[in-house]
Parts: C-alpha cells; structure tokens; sequence
C-alpha cells in the first residue's frame, strides 16, 4: 500500500483535532466540576438521600456503572491520601479488616498517568485521565494506520472510530478497562516498527505499550491485548517468511520480555492475592462456561451494532426506553459494540473493493474476535484451555479489539475511496479531502451527541457529601479503636433498581472510618471464609459476587474484628448497644467490643495499648507495661506484614484470620509495616527495564541524531 502525500503539516492538524476532541467531549469535567460518575444513584441512598439538593434519578440503575462510585472513586482517593503522605497505599486499612489494595490491580497504584492524583483532586482527576487516555488512544491508532500507509484523513478516521466507539465510551467509568485497552495500537505499532527496519524504537514502544497495560491494573483486558500483540506477531512473522523477507523475531521477543518486566511491580502482588483470594480456587467448569454463554452476545443484539439504543439505554429513565438487558442480568456496557454505521459501511468497502491484505486479514480477524464475543468454538477452546482466562469475566470485552479491528478497516476503505476520487482530475485532491473531511465529521455526528448522553458527568460536590451522619461517625468512632459496620441486607441488593443502602461498601474509604465489609474483585479468602461465618451463609449478595455485606449484627465474631460501632436504617435490639444518634434515615449504636490492639499479659490481665503512629502500610503501638504477654489485633493476616519489637525484628503467628505476637519481658514498642516481597522483587525487576529502556531511548535518539547530521 503505497503511501501518499499528505501535506507538511496535515499530520500535525490531525493530532490536534483528537486533542481538541477529547477536550471538548470531556470539557464539563475538565473546566466545570463534573465527574464522571453516576452521582446521583449515590444520592438515592442514605445517608444522602436526605441531603440538601437530592434528587431521584435521572436515569436508569445501572449495576455496572455504580462502580465508578463505589470502587474507583474511593480508590483514587486513597492513592490521592497516600502520595500526599508521603506513600504509596498498598494496604488498605479501610475495607475488610484490611487487604492488599496493591494486589488487587485496578487500584493500579503503579501505573504512571494515576500519579496526577498529586496534584488534581480525585474528582477532576478521573476526567482528566479520561481525556488523557482517549486522547492517546486516537494517536496510537493514528500512527499505526499511518505505518499501514494510510493517509492522514483516514488515520485520523480511525482514531476517532476506536477512541469513541462503544467499547471506550461504556467502559469510560471503570478507567482501568479503558487504561489497559488503550495500548493495543501501541503494542502493533511496536511489531510494525520492529519488522521496518527501526527495530530500537519498536522494542521500546512494544516493551512501554505491554507494560503499561499491566499496570494499567484490568488483568483480563491486559491478557487480551497480550494474546492479541501475539498473534498479530506471529501472523506479521509468517508473513516475512512466505515473502522470503528478513525474520527479525528477536526485537518482538525483547519487547515483550521487556514489557513483562516493566509490568512486574503490578503482576506479582496480583498474582499473590488472586491466589490467595476466593477466585484463586476457581477453574473452568461446565457450570462456568454455561454462565459465559449466558454473558455472550445473541445474533439479535447485533442489531445495536447500528443503532446502539435499539434495545433500550440505561441512560434513560423512561419505561419505553429502559435497557431490557438488564432484566436478564445483561449488562449495557458489555455488548455494546457500535462504532458508527459509517464505519461498518466503510470496512465493507474495504473489504469489496480494496480486497489487498491488510483488508483480508483485517476482516478475517473481525470474524474470529466476534465470533468469540458470540460464544462459538473458540470460545470454549479459550474457556477451557488457557489458564484463569475464563474466570477473569465475560468474553465480551473482547469488543475493544473487535472495534479496533473495524476502525482500521474503515480507514482502509475510505483511504480507497480518497485515492479513487483523488485520480479523477485537477480537482481530485481538493474533493478527495472534501470525502475524507465529511465521512469523519458524519462520523463525529454518529458517535458524540450518542456518547455525551451516555456518559453521566454530575455535580462533582455531590459525591460523598458531608452529612451529619458522617459527622457523627467522625465524631465517635476512632478508626484507631475500633470499625464502623454499616448494616445494608443482602436482598436490597438489585440488578433492576437502587439499591436501600446505607453507606454502600467501600465508603469507609473516603471517609476514612475502618470498616469489616468492602467491594473488590479480590479480597482475601480466608476473610471470606470469616465473613461467611458470621453470617451463616455466603456474604456476598447473588447479584454481586465482588461485595461483602455483614447484617448478622449479633454474631459474637464481631467482636474479633473489633466492630464497636453498628450503623443501621432500621432500630436494632440487643443488650449490649447503646444508640448514640438517629436521624438521616439512619441509626448509629455503640457495641461492646475489645480494641483493634490489645495485650493479654502474662499476669492474666488484658491491657490496651496506645497507638503511637499510623499510615496506611504501618502502625506503631506503645505498650504501657513492659511485663511480657501476647499482642492480639483485629487486623487481617496476609503475608507481607513484618514486625519489630523495640525496633528489632520478630516473627508473628496467626490468630484466626488475624495476628498474634508473642511480647519478651521488657518489651515497649510493636512496629508493624507491610512491605511484601512480591512488591519489593517486583518494583526491582520493573526498575531495571525502565533503565534498559532508557538507555534504549536515548540510544535511538542519540543515534537519529548522528544521522541527521552526516546528512
């Protein structure tokens, strides 16, 4: 495919258009305190939804979508806390009697671009990080269809198709989907550059696009542009050969090794938790792979693939247009894989008309990836054959790639039409412009005024509001002293509307009160296997396997978990709870329940030592006798905790799913910081590819350098 001319500063235009796209699209919550997140679900619950300025609804609940209240916003939180004091949070004190915030991945606590939590407030964070990714995502699918040689437009073109297609604008509220997928076109433009003869710039570009994607934190999305960068690699290999050209198989190899470095710090904690976690036990089972054909999508849902919304949108409060999905446990985001009718009737020109092999395979790849998304043969192959790929989620999110897939193919085939009107004339080149200009701006007319009213972007001070029930708990509970168990029953959990809830999981988070609950897609087993005996059954709800909720109030394990304080929307009974405030929708009780740290002497008595110094990783505790004893926590046991004695080493045993450490005469001060080797291995192996790549880096540009002034 030859490449045409396009002008000095055409390339340089069109760069500036995906700027300004994404500026604009996100400008409410860029410049004008949005955020966004479905706010307003949050305010339908207690203790907001009496707040000043609440108000139902505006649109459909989506279970999915409540994630970016639920889960990243408290995250981005934290990491905001930790980086202004001075350390990254991998331990999570907040949600079940603490857990490995780091291992769970989607904090991504690693991953570069998350580091602007230190200078922006999370709220305005998570909009300019969308921006930022969306941004990125349209340059890297730009210069790879440049390197196919396509012409600008075209590139341009598709940039816009993949950055603001279905699979983006769905999945914009769960930042690490969009994170991980963003570093597809990266990690091809790295084979392609490798097998053009720049094979330095190609490994670094390879090596930055799979790791990035690895700290990006969405495991299953970073497994599938892994697998994808690996075909399109063997594919782009076999090819060399059958043209009897140079097969530079080393530079993909020292990319990817490279790239599997750099993501270390993140894989190794993830792996530790995933093993440790209820999903570490899990393997691919008739059962489970019915529930992925129940999770894959129908022949008749292609439908939306033209007409995003011809079953229904969340986005919509009306009955005639509610999402009908959602009453089959079908969530909107995860089929949703429109990327504008024009790009569909562009890749069929491609396909028709240019027939050369980059369409062919283009299209032959579609087919594959939509077939899997279906549910078909291969689909059982992945399901049952690669490890832990099944169990990680639906193979829908496979439609990230199915949408790059197409995006490229249309640019093939309006790079056709461009060059076809383009040899009409003396007039050709003007119209061939004029044809590219206006597919792309039908494009933008199909996709934006679609998106914007997808995506929630609401007041961003409406997001954990200070209410007086807050106030309250900061006013009596003592993170240091003891948790905060916020009763919400299981069966108020829904799939089909907001949830009765009173300060969902994952609150205790921004609010900074310890809670024994939490919502994540790992967390501890053993600490699941505790939950689950206190409450007599499973403590997830069956709508959400990833949230723990406690209601068994009366459960003596409580008190092992040092729950001193009981928040509840209805009036609790028992002896031993004494109601310090009502109002809000809400009741907080004060429990009798020993402290986070005690110490059970060797004269038999039991003492509460002080706590001296806290962080997120550690916590320092003076002992006002210095007799001897045992130092019990409420605190869970995970390995990775270390722990010093009058500031020297010593070796802690388990106490349940807790912690014991046995205290010599003479004893004064516990030091207990959590610094896994997971994460230290981990950060030295990322640390030396990032210096390797580095010195490849400034290799390369030293080395342009030299040629530019022979020449």
């Amino acid at each position: 495919m030859a490449q045409r001319s396009n002008g000095k500063y055409l390339p340089l235009v069109a760069v500036a258009i995906l700027a300004a796209v994404a500026a604009g699209f996100w400008a409410p919550c860029l410049f004008f305190g949005r955020v966004p997140a479905t706010v307003q679900h949050q305010s339908w619950m207690e203790p907001w939804r009496g707040a000043e300025g609440s108000a139902p609804p505006t649109r459909q609940w989506d279970p999915l979508l409540w994630d970016s209240v639920a889960q990243f916003y408290p995250w981005r939180v934290l990491l905001r806390r930790g980086l202004h004091g001075g350390e990254l949070p991998l331990w999570s004190p907040y949600q079940y009697c603490g857990y490995p915030l780091v291992g769970n991945g989607q904090s991504a606590i690693f991953y570069p671009p998350n580091w602007l939590l230190l200078i922006l407030p999370a709220a305005q964070f998570l909009g300019v990080s969308l921006a930022l990714h969306l941004f990125i995502a349209g340059l890297l699918t730009f210069y790879f269809c440049r390197l196919l040689g396509l012409s600008v437009i075209p590139a341009l073109f598709a940039g816009l198709a993949f950055s603001y297609g279905g699979f983006m604008v769905t999945w914009a509220l769960l930042p690490t989907l969009v994170a991980s997928a963003i570093w597809l076109p990266g990690a091809l433009t790295g084979i392609e550059l490798t097998q053009r003869g720049r094979r330095c710039w190609g490994i670094v570009l390879l090596a930055v696009s799979l790791g990035l994607t690895l700290l990006a934190g969405h495991m299953q999305i970073a497994a599938y542009v892994w697998m994808v960068t690996g075909v399109y690699a063997l594919g782009r290999l076999l090819y060399n050969l059958w043209r009897k050209q140079a097969v530079a198989w080393w530079p993909i190899a020292a990319g990817a090794g490279l790239g599997l470095m750099l993501g270390m710090v993140q894989v190794l904690p993830t792996v530790e938790l995933g093993v440790n976690s209820p999903r570490g036990s899990q393997v691919p089972t008739p059962q489970g792979w019915q529930f992925q054909q129940h999770r894959a999508l129908r022949p008749f849902e292609l439908v939306t693939f033209v007409s995003p919304d011809a079953l229904g949108t969340p986005a919509s409060r009306s009955a005639t247009d509610q999402y009908w999905g959602t009453k089959f446990g079908i969530v909107y985001s995860e089929h949703c894989g429109f990327a504008g009718v024009v790009t569909l009737l562009l890749a069929l020109v491609a396909v028709i008309y240019r027939r050369d092999r980059i369409s062919w395979a283009f299209a032959c790849a579609a087919l594959v990836v939509l077939s899997v998304i279906m549910g078909g043969p291969l689909t059982h192959l992945l399901y049952f054959w690669v490890p832990k790929i099944g169990v990680m989620g639906s193979f829908a999110r496979l439609l990230f790639v199915y949408i790059f897939l197409v995006a490229v193919l249309a640019a093939v085939g309006l790079d056709h039409l461009m060059g076809r009107t383009c040899a009409t004339g003396r007039l050709g080149r003007a119209a061939s412009y004029l044809l590219g200009i206006g597919f792309t701006v039908v494009l933008l007319a199909e996709l934006l005024p679609w998106a914007w009213r997808f995506v929630p972007m609401q007041p961003a001070a409406d997001l954990y509001r200070q209410t007086e029930l807050t106030r309250q708990i900061e006013k009596w509970c003592d993170p240091t002293e003891g948790r905060v168990l916020a009763v919400t029953p299981r069966r108020a959990w829904s799939l089909l509307h907001t949830p009765d809830a009173v300060l969902p999981p994952n609150s205790a988070t921004v609010y900074a009160y310890h809670s024994p609950q939490g919502y994540d897609s790992l967390s501890i087993d053993d600490y699941y296997k505790f939950a689950a005996k206190i409450e007599r059954e499973p403590p997830a709800p069956v709508e959400n396997g990833n949230m723990m909720l406690l209601e068994n109030y009366t459960s003596p394990l409580l008190s092992d978990a040092a729950v001193r304080w009981i928040v509840s929307r209805e009036p609790l009974r028992g002896d031993d709870l004494r109601l310090l405030w009502e109002g809000e929708g809400a009741y907080l009780y004060q429990a009798e329940a020993p402290p986070r740290f005690r110490v059970n002497t060797a004269q038999g008595t039991t003492i509460e030592p002080s706590i001296v110094e806290t962080g997120l990783n550690y916590v320092k505790v003076h002992l006002p006798v210095a007799g001897g004893g045992t130092l019990l926590t409420a605190d869970a046991w995970y390995p990775g905790w270390r722990y010093f004695v009058n500031e020297r080493p010593a070796a802690a045993s388990r106490y349940g799913v807790f912690c014991r450490l046995e205290l010599a005469g003479g004893a004064q001060s516990v030091l207990m910081v959590y610094y896994p080797v997971t994460v230290l291995w981990g950060l030295f192996v990322t640390l030396v590819a990032v210096g390797v790549l580095a010195g490849l880096a400034v290799g390369c540009w030293m080395a342009a350098r030299m040629s530019c002034s022979r020449s």
